[in-house]
């Protein structure tokens, strides 16, 4: 009680005696004197334990030691206010701790510990204090564990990454991708039909808790195509399972499938598996069998082992996970208990209340332990927090946030979610007495948001108050976080990045600059415009790259020896042989092995004719041989009409092409944002790539990051001298950006948006995008089928339209293009 009482002493003279309520005082800079021996003179600094923790220990101790008092006697004893000493005494109420009766008069009522109580009113069961049990799974669900598998063994199955965060040594949320593309690892409907993550051990286990699944006919039908010895994709099944429907009953085939498939999944007959596929950003889920392949456990042993890892248990909260009868857990309960599987322990709440729990954990609830007062930021979804969400949602209230523990205790919460790519921090409510642990815990949770690349934040609010108005140890706090001024309207603070908007006017200025799209650096003809771009798809790109367009993209081709192969976006386009050798090292994929036969080919002679007639082969036969080498990379089209095996480079490393390809692609744009970039560069590059040579960019100061053009959602990265070079440039013409353009995936999440087109041609007016269409390019004509634009800017885009079709000389046609020009004709 040292700790207890030198605490409480430094609070009464610091002025918590003057304050409702001791966590609201910072105790950061408080400490008392302590030493082992009072003929010792080496007296040692201490800092101050948890006020609101002694400060509870004091009122519970005094009650123990003395018996029944009245709340006023336990004002004069301690010197806090009254109304500091009826907040605890409440809530020691609400948590079942404390009684109010009388006991040793009638005149005011006495507080009592609900123990006492229970045995001077005639009990006699061997009751456990509620806290008692709340620690001791406290104990048990944070256990630390060198392998993340323990964890996800020891509670049966896990929901989120982040809750690992406590339960594993030296755990980042980076590591989650290892565990989850683990080939013991399955995700699934697991206990009480809730997705979550377990190991193909634990599924005997899982399946006994579970009843007997019941499947329909199309179910049956399906699960016989999932084979027992691998896993199979979601399109295999459906091309199985549609070949009896025929194309008449497509639809109605599709239907049953998805309903027969979801059928499965809930009653875990399939579980999922994830597998890491190269040139693709996202893994690869696979179904994994698990009818007819694991033997369900008995619902006795199963049951034993559930009490026995989750324990101790109500039988509520049984009921919650497992999808039995409650009779039937209930006798199930009575059965182990009778053979010593397990062992019932009574506790206050406030009537008795049954708990069960394994003979080991009963012996230890009856023995003294320290608590953990250990601070941790959970979710509601933890295994720990959701066995008390109802207690947590009193204290902290309803709603969707991030409760803050300390111990057992929720002591505060954080209102925080991801918008896009950055952390919106709404407010953190937490006391100041636990600042210093918060501050520590909290950074710690914003570094490991970086590995889901998400490293920016922006804080509105600390306990209800904006930032600028707060008390100082709070501003200190935010500094110490790394958090800086936004200087915006709402003070908002910001971590990680920069605020220096500009119109987005500007940054297109720039971009299209150094795209020569801009009236100051568009090239005299299409010679030069072609040199300078990496892919040529088609005539229409390039030209709104040149003044005068004399030539075809065919006699170009042949003037600059450009092949025609298959670019990172997987779209056909004109470029160097160099240029698609260094996508085939990107790929870094192997060859076709039945077709390097082929590939040895076409070494030495690049006549597709030959070919043909060396193996008497009709021309869609060899396009069937071809084409899979195209779109690999690994042959290329020349101008003469004849095929070349791309060869990479004898010796080159994987990540430093990538890596320069990546630097290159960055320079070309004044301000990107990280979705951009995925677009931009295809399936290639995975997102955590792409984040690593932007944060390589911007260590060295070719680039900043945050909030760069007005009125963003999500965070870009910038070249500072490009963008101060828009603010001098004219303004941008008014153009129409094609779909063949390699500018489009820039814009792509602005057409869809905006327009709701996934590919369009792009109507440019006063620097912003006021219109798309879609057209059709046969007979060289542009046949408008479908357009969508601003009302009040129609006439413009008709003018910027036809400018377009002039310079291409391709007529406007089309039944939406004379709507739109008898609309405006109209007004």
């Amino acid at each position: 009680m040292a700790g207890v009482h030198g605490t409480l002493g430094c609070l009464a003279t610091a002025g918590a005696s003057d304050m409702d309520n001791v966590r609201e005082l910072y105790t950061g800079n408080l400490f008392f004197q302590a030493t082992s021996s009072v003929t010792d003179s080496d007296w040692e600094d201490v800092g101050l334990s948890d006020p609101h923790e002694c400060l509870r220990v004091k009122i519970l101790d005094l009650l123990g030691s003395e018996g029944p008092k009245p709340a006023d006697v336990l004002v004069d004893r301690l010197p806090f206010p009254k109304r500091q000493i009826e907040v605890i005494l409440h809530e020691l109420e609400v948590r079942n701790l404390l009684s109010v009766g009388f006991y040793k008069q009638t005149k005011d009522g006495e507080y009592i510990l609900r123990v006492d109580e229970y045995k001077i009113t005639g009990g006699k069961e061997d009751v456990i204090e509620a806290r008692t049990i709340q620690n001791l799974l406290l104990d048990k669900s944070f256990s630390n564990c060198e392998d993340p598998l323990d964890v996800m063994r020891n509670h049966i199955m896990l929901s989120k990454q982040e809750e690992l965060l406590y339960r594993s040594a030296d755990y980042r949320f980076g590591d989650w991708a290892d565990i989850k593309h683990d080939s013991d690892v399955i995700m699934g409907r697991l206990l009480n039909n809730r997705i979550g993550y377990t190991l193909k051990e634990e599924i005997p286990l899982i399946l006994g808790l579970r009843p007997p699944p019941w499947r329909g006919s199309n179910e049956e039908r399906l699960l016989e195509m999932v084979p027992n010895d691998r896993n199979v994709e979601r399109k295999e099944l459906e091309i199985a399972f549609l070949r009896s429907y025929g194309s008449e009953k497509a639809e109605k085939g599709k239907r049953d499938f998805r309903n027969a498939i979801g059928n499965l999944d809930r009653s875990l007959s399939v579980a999922k598996q994830y597998k890491v596929v190269p040139n693709r950003k996202r893994s690869l889920s696979l179904f994994h069998r698990v009818s007819d392949v694991y033997e369900p456990m008995s619902f006795e042993e199963a049951l034993g082992i559930y009490v026995n890892r989750m324990g101790p248990i109500r039988l509520y909260t049984i009921r919650n996970n497992v999808t039995r009868a409650v009779e039937e857990i209930a006798e199930t309960l009575r059965v182990l208990e009778d053979k010593g599987v397990i062992e019932k322990v009574i506790t206050l709440q406030p009537d008795p209340i049954e708990f069960y729990a394994s003979p080991e954990d009963a012996r230890r609830l009856r023995g003294y332990r320290e608590e953990d007062r250990t601070l941790r930021i959970l979710t509601q979804s933890d295994p720990y927090c959701s066995r008390f969400i109802q207690e947590i949602r009193f204290v902290l209230r309803d709603g969707w946030y991030r409760p803050v523990f300390k111990g057992v205790d929720p002591i505060g919460r954080i209102l925080m979610y991801k918008v896009n790519d950055y952390l919106e921090i709404k407010d953190i409510q937490v006391p100041h007495a636990y600042l210093d642990e918060f501050a520590i815990e909290f950074n710690r949770l914003l570094d490991n948001f970086r590995d889901q690349l998400i490293d920016v934040s922006v804080l509105h609010n600390f306990n209800g108050q904006i930032i600028p108005l707060a008390p100082p140890e709070i501003q200190k706090l935010v500094e110490s976080l790394g958090f800086i001024p936004m200087n915006d309207q709402r003070d908002r603070y910001i971590r990680g990045g920069v605020v220096a908007t500009r119109e987005k006017s500007i940054i297109h200025r720039s971009l299209f600059k150094l795209h020569n799209l801009h009236q100051a650096t568009r090239k005299e003809n299409e010679m030069k415009a072609v040199m300078e771009m990496d892919e040529v798809r088609d005539t229409i790109a390039l030209r709104g790259r040149c003044e005068v367009m004399r030539a075809d993209l065919d006699a170009m081709a042949a003037a600059n020896q450009l092949h025609q192969g298959t670019n990172l976006r997987r779209h056909l386009v004109w470029s160097s042989y160099s240029h698609f050798q260094r996508l085939l090292m990107i790929r870094n994929m192997p060859a076709p092995e039945e077709l390097l036969d082929v590939i040895d080919a076409f070494t030495e002679n690049t006549d597709p004719r030959a070919y043909m007639e060396r193996y008497a082969m009709k021309r869609a036969e060899f396009r069937k041989l071809i084409q899979p080498l195209l779109r690999s990379g690994y042959m290329v089209q020349d101008y003469r009409g004849g095929f070349k095996v791309v060869h990479a480079k004898p010796e080159y490393d994987v990540w430093e092409e990538k890596k320069s390809y990546l630097k290159d692609q960055i320079l070309k744009y004044p301000v990107v944002s990280m979705k951009q970039m995925e677009r931009l560069v295809g399936a290639s590059f995975k997102p955590e790539e792409i984040a690593q040579v932007l944060h390589d960019m911007e260590d060295s100061g070719e680039l900043v990051k945050g909030f760069l053009t007005v009125d963003s959602a999500e965070i870009q990265w910038g070249q500072p001298d490009l963008i101060e070079e828009g603010e001098k440039l004219d303004p941008m013409r008014d153009f129409v950006m094609p779909p063949s353009d390699p500018l489009l995936p820039y814009f792509s999440g602005m057409l869809r948006e905006r327009f709701g087109f996934g590919s369009a041609y792009i109507v440019f007016h006063k620097e912003d995008a006021v219109a798309a269409f879609k057209a059709n390019t046969r007979d060289d004509v542009f046949d408008i089928t479908d357009f969508n634009g601003d009302p009040d800017t129609e006439r413009q885009v008709l003018r910027v339209m036809k400018e377009f079709a002039w310079e291409h000389n391709m007529p406007l046609v089309g039944r939406m293009f004379e709507k739109l020009k008898s609309r405006i004709a109209s007004r």
